[in-house]
């Protein structure tokens, strides 16, 4: 019963800290604040490859939201590219379809007093996902868009069962998504992203060396709970600059419904919690001639609040989006 106690103290301690790989939720790989402005996009035929550079810094949190004693940082540097293909044939009520690919890479760094280590690997775990998704003109200068996707996250990126952050979560993620946007009379625009993501059982965990209790064999199950989180965004067209410059507030958050689990057995207070905010500014370089963007550049900078069980700090994103 003692060694039971210890481990499941111990488990509270250190477990609701390794879905912190990353600094991005449950699964490393998760969109937390990549999309948002001009989120769904317009729908258009052929191939698009949208490249996502983004660079976090944090400390980490207790499931109070309180830091731990001493110094325990977390940085990631992460490039996420992704292909998507739409089709030219539409299905039935003009709604286009086609399908999305990522393949993610991540370097990692942590400065902790805690024992943690990160994993030297740098692949995540790629992701592949139909799409579907229309435009609907409500009225002059008001245009509704919408998408919804299914995305699977594969468990095929770096994973170190002895280290603590990994590029690649070693379970499998199952994520629909629906994409939702406002365009607005003089250039204003609303949109909002929302992500619901299942995760399978991590097969190989172990607990950190410091926290095994004596004979622990290390053959333990590990399965992080449900999460809902979103993006959302607002933001303006500066027309006194440019129609093609946009500036606005974007943000994201996210929390988690449900425990851990740890061999089956629930995890008290093990549930994920953030908010963030910041300001996002987009432009979009149209050749002379040409009808539609060559390219879209955005940049945003996220800051976090009101966190739980993850680590809590500064994010900031580059997107760049070209279709062709």
């Amino acid at each position: 019963m003692k060694k039971i106690s210890f481990l499941l103290l111990a488990l509270v301690f250190f477990c609701t800290l390794s879905s912190v790989a990353m600094a991005i939720g449950s699964n490393p790989n998760l969109n937390w604040g990549y999309t948002d402005f001009s989120d769904p996009p317009t729908q258009m035929p052929g191939f698009a490859l949208i490249q996502n550079v983004s660079y976090y810094h944090g400390e980490l949190k207790n499931g109070d939201g309180d830091s731990y004693p001493g110094n325990n940082k977390l940085s990631v540097l992460a490039y996420a590219p992704m292909l998507t293909y739409t089709a030219k044939q539409k299905l039935p009520c003009n709604i286009s379809w086609g399908i999305a690919a990522q393949m993610p890479f991540a370097m990692l760094n942590t400065d902790n007093d805690l024992g943690f280590k990160a994993s030297n690997g740098v692949l995540g775990d790629p992701l592949i996902g139909p799409f579907f998704g229309r435009q609907h003109e409500l009225a002059k200068g008001w245009n509704f868009h919408w998408m919804f996707e299914f995305d699977t996250y594969m468990p095929l990126g770096s994973h170190d069962s002895d280290a603590q952050f990994n590029p690649g979560a070693n379970f499998w993620t199952f994520e629909p998504f629906l994409a939702l946007r406002l365009e607005m009379p003089y250039g204003f625009e609303i949109s909002m992203r929302h992500h619901y993501n299942w995760n399978t059982k991590n097969h190989d965990y172990k607990l950190p060396a410091a926290f095994r209790a004596p004979g622990d064999v290390y053959e333990h199950t590990y399965q992080v709970g449900d999460m809902w989180h979103f993006n959302f965004a607002a933001y303006k067209t500066l027309d006194f600059i440019t129609p093609l410059l946009k500036f606005g507030v974007v943000g994201y958050y996210g929390q988690q419904l449900g425990n851990d689990k740890f061999d089956g057995e629930t995890v008290d207070d093990s549930k994920e919690k953030v908010f963030a905010i910041g300001p996002c500014a987009q432009y979009a370089y149209i050749p002379q001639g040409a009808k539609f963007p060559a390219v879209i550049f955005s940049l945003k900078s996220y800051w976090e609040s009101n966190v739980k069980n993850r680590a809590e700090g500064n994010r900031t994103v580059f997107r760049m989006v070209m279709p062709f």
